[in-house]
């Protein structure tokens, strides 16, 4: 670690003239054969009939795909495959070659057209295994002999690869994830994603938790040329390349983020070709030199030729564990199939064209090249093909045989039910460089909401040395509230710094950080800011331990604040925590009071789920009563936070002061006795409690600040009528912002705003 001022530097005003060159960036200079690798002990003869295996077991499984769909694969005749078809078949080298060069812990992350890496890192990773690995990948194995056990675990993984692309429960991800999403994170395959691009940020991630751990661990980044236009792609490279990584120092060893952004260009998007159409650049390596002063690197390389492949992966990973990454490889390649087997791909391509990259195929260019250098006659080369045909056909015939996953069970991993209960040997008790500066109590004790939020954050941080903290000018500064200030000088940059303005990438990154073991917490300055990254909060934070089968838990927490009320306007005052409860898969949470606020913080620290923990900036300076001794809010239960016999105000937020101030009022002018419930967590929701006073007043009212048309007022409002309707003696009244924008003019927004007369006008209404 470093402290922050070993960081810092001052920055004066430089305006002499410069020319700056964007540097060199090569292409297709791999020269070499198999005979010239083997003679230069780059390879060996079993590694280059290792590497056709591998290739030739991706086209068997993704040509199996093919002929399924039209009821011509021999050994099931008539199963019907409801799975999605795109396949990758004519682009094996990339992953094979690359995969080759890996090891077991090392990561790959890939996209939806991923069978292919799915297998070659499968295949990579256990052709390195022990035998007792081994057998315990393949316990009822009868061979005896490394030879055996190999081939069998080879097998079972092909299995349980197809078994995910048919759905079943012995699938890699138990029939969640599909073809699409499909991982086996026992051999670093941290999943396929059907988001385009979408797996770059958490490949990103995953790399800087490696750095931050100071492991010599790699990430492979497979994506394809169509992901390289993406906003969060180009986010990512950005965040690789950051000088502040760099500046980290352990000796003479730079740390530099160890990913590999593998482009797999197969120079079409969907129809359309990327080349000369939909980008400006001749080849996709050049987008490297917008980043890094180094150019990340970059080379293009021939993706049909898998000792090309091999060549540069060898480079790159060397680079990463020497601390030296990122590094950016374009792989030129083809498909030679079109996005998926409904596109015929006559409207966009010419049979000539397809004819020359077959010309070149990567698998009929290795297999001459094995029999050229002697490394197997024909009758050699053919028997590794009827070995690669028939193992894949019995992998393929008993996933068909396989259970389907039990429809009682269709939400099982929605959620895990662990937590971080006790830190693991030498992550806890981390020692701060200095001590955080503690919260001000006032003369009854009281602390406000935010520095309960900032001792809630230095505890945890002390607690498990696996918690990082960053996000947009939260270091130096202390965040836009001042929230965070402190937290830099205790924990050191390592742990809490600074990020670009790139909400995307900040919650993709802690996605990949949280899966390969790190537990992070990130800010977004504004709920707002959510849109920005709602791909990453909603289809990656959220879904990965649904969709990787339970295989990986998400422990990570999203901070958002909401600034309603502060005349922000539209773009910086909204309260969208109902839009995130309409996405299962992440909790929501949302305190009232400086005591829950550092209880659940630290709750939401310590679950294996996703948390979007959402704050009240109105609420930051309000005080209250928090225990100096360490108290956990549990995650789910409902607070009662007035008792009363009359009525039942539900709420949340900064609806919750509103709510007991009208209270005061009916007790105080109209003799009614509020009962006030604070939800605190919207998901999951803690519905028992809200029913039990319901039943006991027979009337209530549902306030929050957020807009009520589709508001999860109205989720609870209906959730009551229907499991209480028999005790209710009025309707249940509902309260929230107009159905507008929120204006920046104070009159308006005022009137915009439900307030504490609003909630008691509702209540006088059901009496």
């Amino acid at each position: 670690m470093t402290t922050a001022a070993a960081y810092r530097s001052d920055h004066g005003p430089d305006t002499a003239l410069f020319e700056e060159s964007a540097g060199t960036i090569t292409g297709f200079a791999y020269a070499g054969t198999l005979a010239t690798e083997i003679a230069d002990g780059g390879i060996t003869g079993v590694e280059a009939l290792e590497l056709f295996d591998d290739m030739l077991a991706i086209r068997e499984l993704e040509e199996m795909i093919v002929r399924l769909r039209s009821g011509g694969y021999d050994p099931l005749p008539s199963y019907e495959y409801r799975g999605p078809t795109h396949v990758s078949i004519g682009q094996e080298a990339s992953p094979v070659g690359a995969c080759s060069l890996l090891r077991i812990d090392d990561n790959i992350t890939s996209s939806h057209r991923g069978h292919g890496d799915a297998v070659a890192k499968g295949f990579a990773a256990i052709r390195r295994m022990s035998d007792e690995a081994l057998r315990a990948r393949v316990p009822f194995s009868a061979g005896g002999t490394h030879e055996e056990l190999l081939e069998a675990a080879l097998e079972e993984h092909v299995y349980h690869v197809i078994a995910e692309l048919f759905g079943k429960e012995t699938g890699y991800s138990a029939g969640r994830g599909g073809g699409m999403h499909i991982g086996d994170f026992s051999t670093g395959n941290l999943g396929a994603n059907a988001i385009v691009g979408g797996s770059v940020p958490i490949a990103t991630g995953a790399a800087m938790a490696h750095r931050y751990d100071r492991s010599d661990r790699v990430v492979c980044c497979f994506a394809g040329d169509g992901a390289y236009a993406n906003g969060v792609v180009l986010e990512s490279l950005n965040w690789a390349a950051q000088a502040q990584w760099t500046n980290h120092l352990a000796g003479d060893h730079a740390y530099g983020l160890p990913v590999i952004y593998f482009i797999q260009n197969n120079h079409y998007g969907m129809t359309h070709h990327t080349d000369e159409e939909v980008m400006g650049v001749r080849h996709l390596a050049r987008r490297a030199a917008g980043f890094s002063e180094d150019n990340m690197h970059a080379e293009t390389i021939d993706g049909m030729d898998v000792l090309a492949v091999r060549d540069a992966v060898r480079r790159a990973a060397a680079l990463c564990r020497a601390g030296q990454g990122p590094v950016l490889i374009e792989a030129s390649t083809y498909r030679y199939y079109g996005h998926s087997l409904s596109d015929p791909r006559n409207e966009y391509r010419t049979r000539e064209e397809e004819a020359a990259w077959r010309a070149v195929d990567a698998i009929e260019r290795l297999k001459l090249q094995i029999v050229d250098a002697g490394v197997a006659d024909e009758a050699g080369v053919a028997a590794v093909e009827a070995k690669v045909r028939e193992r894949n056909a019995r992998a393929a015939v008993r996933a068909s045989q396989a259970a389907d996953p039990d429809p009682a069970e269709a939400l099982k991993y929605l959620y895990t039910d662990t937590a971080s209960d006790v830190v693991p040997a030498g992550r806890g008790d981390v020692v701060p460089f200095v001590a955080v500066p503690p919260a001000k109590r006032d003369a009854d004790g009281a602390i406000t909401y935010r520095d309960a939020i900032r001792d809630a954050l230095a505890e945890e941080m002390i607690r498990d040395g696996r918690v990082l903290f960053y996000g947009e000018d939260v270091a130096d500064y202390g965040g836009a509230f001042k929230l965070t200030k402190g937290l830099l000088e205790a924990f050191g940059r390592d742990r809490v710094f600074n990020t670009p303005i790139s909400e995307a990438c900040i919650c993709g990154t802690a996605v990949g950080a949280a899966i390969v073991g790190l537990r992070p917490v990130v800010e977004l300055m504004y709920m707002d800011f959510a849109l920005m990254a709602s791909d990453q909060i909603a289809n990656q934070a959220a879904k990965w331990h649904y969709m990787s089968g339970g295989q990986v838990e998400v422990p990570l927490v999203i901070r958002a604040s909401v600034g309603a009320g502060k005349g922000y306007g539209g773009q910086h005052s909204q309260s969208l925590e109902s839009l995130f409860t309409h996405l299962p898969g992440i909790y929501v949470i949302y305190p009232s009071n400086p005591a829950d606020a550092k209880g659940l913080l630290k709750s939401a620290i310590r679950t294996n789920n996703p948390v979007l923990f959402v704050e009240s900036q109105g609420l930051y300076p309000t005080k209250g009563i928090v225990p100096e001794d360490e108290v956990l809010v549990p995650i789910g239960v409902a607070r009662v936070a007035r008792e009363g016999n009359d009525l039942t105000i539900v709420s949340w937020g900064p609806a919750v002061p509103d709510a007991l101030a009208a209270a005061d009022r009916l007790q105080a002018e109209d003799g009614v006795g509020a009962e006030v419930i604070d939800l605190r967590s919207l998901v999951p929701l803690d519905m028992e409690t809200v029913l039990t006073s319901v039943r006991k007043t027979g009337r209530c009212v549902v306030a929050s600040q957020a807009i009520l048309v589709g508001s999860y007022v109205n989720e609870i409002v209906a959730r009551i009528q229907l499991e209480a309707f028999d005790f209710l003696d009025a309707p249940v009244a509902r309260i929230g912002a107009q159905a507008g924008i929120s204006p920046q003019a104070e009159s308006l927004e005022r009137a915009f705003l439900p307030n504490a007369g609003d909630i008691y006008d509702a209540a006088k209404g059901l009496l």
